[in-house]
């Protein structure tokens, strides 16, 4: 039987979220997000964490009755880390944030949630969190280095600092080069791996969306 959500809304940074979340969900719970009234929201303007923030904001002061919320962003790195962004959040809808962020993910009064990824205390990004949970297998490894070596060799023009998503991708179209969905196209179709912080982003998911 298939699995009912509570989620109203779900905010990601951007369409590899979304369609990561979509997929990863639907493989490891059952629940079908990606068709209403399951909405994962992103913007179609590449706007990214701002945005999303402060749609996740919004919505929840719409104070809906029993509205399940979610926020889901990037940690990324030392130098623009988004846990004080994130922990400003938590503080204004009442949540005390001073030990840091737990490993279990923040859910305020069960209803209103947010993740960071790779696994809510690291630094890193969905990037991050993707090469953990496919197959570090040969065919990874020689899609990292065709990219170094288009960058190096061939001017590639992506950024260094997009070096993981570029391999990511590239693995992707070698998967099927006719088919969409990116990331969520790799999680449909390889095996994976259940790594600590795909746990924890499944059980955070389970509790705060799929709890009665």
């Amino acid at each position: 039987m298939r699995k009912i959500a509570k989620v109203d809304a779900l905010f990601v940074e951007g369409p590899d979220d979304g369609a990561l979340v979509n997929a990863l969900v639907k493989r490891l719970t059952g629940t079908e997000l990606a068709q209403r009234p399951y909405l994962v929201r992103t913007s179609n303007q590449g706007a990214g964490a701002p945005w999303t923030m402060r749609e996740f904001e919004d919505y929840v002061a719409e104070d809906q009755p029993g509205a399940h919320i979610g926020l889901i962003v990037d940690r990324d790195n030392a130098t623009n880390d988004k846990w004080p962004a994130v922990s400003a959040i938590l503080h204004r809808l009442g949540l005390e944030t001073r030990d840091g962020p737990a490993e279990a993910g923040a859910i305020v009064d069960g209803r209103h949630g947010i993740w960071m990824w790779p696994d809510n205390v690291s630094h890193g990004d969905l990037e991050t969190f993707v090469a953990g949970i496919i197959p570090q297998a040969p065919i990874l490894a020689y899609a990292n280095e065709a990219c170094r070596i288009a960058k190096a060799d061939h001017a590639a023009e992506y950024e260094h600092r997009h070096s993981r998503k570029a391999a990511l991708k590239v693995r992707s179209v070698w998967r099927d080069a006719s088919a969409a969905g990116g990331y969520g196209h790799l999680v449909r179709n390889l095996p994976l791996t259940q790594t600590p912080a795909c746990d924890a982003f499944i059980a955070w998911f389970q509790t705060l969306f799929l709890t009665a």
